[in-house]
């Protein structure tokens, strides 16, 4: 669900193509336009085009408030293919590449709380969405995070490795090797991780930091907030997907990038 952030309802290609470029920079740093809509015979759109290429996200977009009760939900527009490109993209400087292709949209229209309009992708034949990100940068992210918290107790971290490997199409293990310092004394810090998504699409992530010593314990101590906001938490699929669009599949690759992908459409392919 988008919300547009106004209260009429775009009534043509352009005015639906500035909505939505409108509403989408409220969410993300980047120069110039978003949103391109290509359409022949208004509402029938042949393309709704997304670029977020280089784009930067200091904060992800607030929890999506509850959907309009289905009676108030009404068909908009249809759309050929909405595409969405995110290259090289920055999340609290996590960098990540994310792509994503719908065939055959539906989109329904209707109102939030406050009586602004939001758009709804209601219907999809067919749709996939990947996302990845090199273990070299993801590593140097890691570096980068760890070393602002564990600063501010004076630790300084001197090495960071990484490494990820998969242990099944839905579930892989991380291990995170660190070596920190606090004036002359030294430690060895280990943080592993594992992520397992089970048949109903639903992700759970689990996260350990172990150490021995004073420096050890304190690092990882440092490192609790972090770790604790992930540790032990569930995280379901279908909870992103409105109307009738259901995830078919979900996979992960490990190899110099690990990768996420999920396919969807809104019935099983072959019905």
């Amino acid at each position: 669900m988008i919300p547009l952030f106004r209260k009429d309802f775009p009534s043509s290609k352009d005015e639906l193509a500035q909505a939505l470029d409108e509403a989408l920079h409220k969410f993300v740093h980047k120069e110039g336009s978003i949103v391109d809509v290509r359409s022949r015979v208004f509402p029938y759109l042949d393309e709704i085009a997304i670029n977020f290429d280089g784009a930067r996200f200091d904060s992800l977009p607030p929890a999506p408030a509850p959907p309009p009760a289905a009676e108030q939900i009404k068909p908009a527009f249809e759309a050929a293919i909405v595409t969405l490109s995110a290259q090289k993209i920055s999340i609290h400087g996590v960098p990540l590449d994310l792509r994503l292709e719908a065939r055959d949209v539906a989109l329904h229209k209707g109102a939030d709380a406050n009586g602004e309009a939001v758009l709804l992708m209601q219907k999809v034949r067919d749709g996939q969405v990947t996302v990845s990100v090199r273990q070299l940068e993801l590593e140097n992210a890691i570096a980068q995070i760890g070393a602002r918290e564990t600063g501010r107790h004076g630790i300084t971290l001197e090495e960071v490795r990484l490494a990820i490997r998969a242990r099944g199409p839905r579930s892989l293990a991380a291990d995170v090797r660190i070596q920190a310092r606090k004036f002359l004394l030294r430690a060895k810090i280990d943080i592993s991780g594992q992520i397992d998504i089970d048949e109903n699409f639903v992700a759970k992530i689990f996260l350990k930091c172990k150490s021995d010593g004073a420096i050890g314990s304190l690092a990882c101590s440092a490192l609790d907030p972090i770790l604790g906001r992930l540790s032990n938490k569930s995280f379901s699929f279908a909870s992103v997907l409105l109307g009738e669009i259901q995830f078919r599949d979900v996979r992960l690759a490990v190899a110099d990038t690990v990768e996420l992908t999920a396919d969807f459409g809104s019935a099983p392919r072959g019905t």
